[in-house]
């Protein structure tokens, strides 16, 4: 059978993409050799967050004395935990085969490999054939000189996700969002967690303020994990005692496991796109333009093995902003701000752009923050460490950025996500009457600050 389009990768660029594709009502094939969801699904996103909510029941449990509540000390059946993580793993992707199955979108489950325009060559032997293909093979982990996964020693995140064991000693590689979730994980169950950053400062690249970098770090440092920025690992020596992490600087850490979460680059080998003309750039990304297209016509990619963030609702979008412009010729949003949210301990997120980045690039801006400290539900909640913080042009007060540091961060980027996507000025948030006792008071509250009319905060 021919296809109106053939889709190699089932993640949550893929899949969502077939889904809205056949909605559309055009014909689809989506050709994954794993697992349906990807590695968001099955091997990054939901089990990281599943755990992190987990484990977060032992720091509750741990602090809960200063409410005058005790418990005894929390005991972890690792194999449990293991099986309940993949239980909520197992539902979502059974739930994907569902909603792709309803939506009579095709599932062939083997490796495909573009063969010629219009062709993909399968594992099992037989050819697909369609008249647009969409590459959404996302990325892998990178290895780094001395450290590869082939070394039982070292992990990979699917390893550390695996849940096999708590090692008493774990030396994190790499200070970015995967390393520092897993981090938290890791040190909430009992491990001794030291993370080496070899930048000057963790969570290098993504663009978030000094306060809001030095509020995580004093943080993490509380809860007992050692950070090192500055510090590049450079070989892992076996010693009778465990290994030996050795560093650039002469420094030496022993560890029982380590966690290699250095990056990833694209899916991009291996499949084809050699046979249609497409050369990725040196990083391994495919370039391409505005409506997802490669440079070859009836080639499109979209998700990790395009420039931008690797992040699983950006290739979510790239998948519906591409499915509307194969379905009607419209150009439909691939320039919508995406938010970020890293679940370390305080939860961190952002949207649009830093004050740090937004006067580097010469805007005039005014800045609001809130402390948690100052809400009484996060006070309720034994919940009062981080802020909110809000960036306006200093003319028209339309918002550009925020940042939140602090208990359910990740959900309430939300509201500012809504008002940077629209142009909405401070005054849309912060003349908006927001529930009491509420965490999200807190952006209304940045909004008031910002603005110089602060009710909760001293006005500067």
């Amino acid at each position: 059978m021919k296809y109106n389009v053939a889709i190699i990768g089932a993640g949550p660029g893929g899949y969502v993409a077939a889904i809205r594709m056949a909605q559309l009502k055009m014909t689809v094939v989506l050709i994954e050799e794993r697992d349906l969801g990807g590695v968001c699904l099955n091997r990054g996103c939901i089990p990281t967050k599943a755990l992190y909510s987990a484990t977060k029941l032992i720091e509750r449990a741990e602090s809960a004395s200063t409410m005058g509540i005790s418990f005894a000390a929390p005991s972890v059946d690792l194999p449990a935990l293991a099986t309940w993580k993949e239980g909520v793993v197992s539902r979502l992707v059974s739930g994907v085969a569902t909603l792709l199955k309803a939506n009579k979108a095709t599932v062939i489950s083997a490796r495909g490999t573009i063969a010629s325009h219009g062709r993909i060559d399968l594992s099992t032997g037989d050819t697909v054939e369609a008249e647009r293909i969409v590459v959404a093979t996302g990325s892998f982990p990178v290895e780094i000189p001395g450290f590869n996964f082939d070394n039982p020693r070292v992990w990979s995140s699917d390893d550390a996700l695996a849940l096999t064991e708590v090692p008493d000693r774990l030396l994190v590689i790499g200070g970015g969002v995967i390393g520092l979730e897993i981090a938290t994980i890791y040190n909430r169950l009992g491990s001794k967690v030291t993370i080496l950053e070899m930048m000057a400062e963790i969570l290098p690249g993504i663009d978030l303020d000094r306060r809001t970098i030095a509020t995580l770090k004093r943080s993490l440092k509380e809860q007992g994990i050692t950070i090192r920025t500055d510090t590049a690992a450079t070989s892992l020596e076996e010693t009778k005692s465990g290994a030996v992490i050795h560093t650039k600087t002469g420094d030496m850490f022993p560890a029982d496991r380590v966690l290699l979460a250095v990056g990833r680059r694209p899916n991009s080998r291996g499949i084809g796109l050699e046979k249609v003309g497409i050369e990725p750039d040196r990083r391994g990304f495919i370039e391409v333009d505005e409506d997802l297209q490669t440079s070859v016509p009836g080639m499109y990619a979209i998700g990790d093995i395009v420039p931008g963030p690797m992040l699983a609702h950006r290739a979510s979008n790239d998948a519906l902003v591409l499915a509307v412009y194969l379905a009607t010729g419209k150009h439909s949003g691939r320039d919508r701000v995406i938010p970020q949210a890293i679940f370390t301990d305080p939860e961190v997120s952002s949207v649009g752009l830093s004050e740090a980045r937004a006067k580097k690039e010469g805007i005039e801006v005014i800045v609001g923050r809130f402390p948690y400290a100052a809400l009484g539900k996060a006070l309720g909640m034994n919940e009062a460490g981080g802020f909110f913080q809000v960036v306006a042009e200093a003319n028209s007060h339309r918002l550009i950025g925020a940042q939140i540091i602090g208990a359910d961060a990740s959900s309430l980027i939300a509201e500012a996500s809504v008002a940077v996507q629209n142009n909405l000025p401070l005054e849309a948030i912060a003349d908006s009457v927001h529930a009491h006792p509420t965490l999200p008071e807190g952006m209304k509250e940045a909004a008031e600050a910002a603005l110089g009319r602060a009710i909760h905060a001293v006005n500067r």
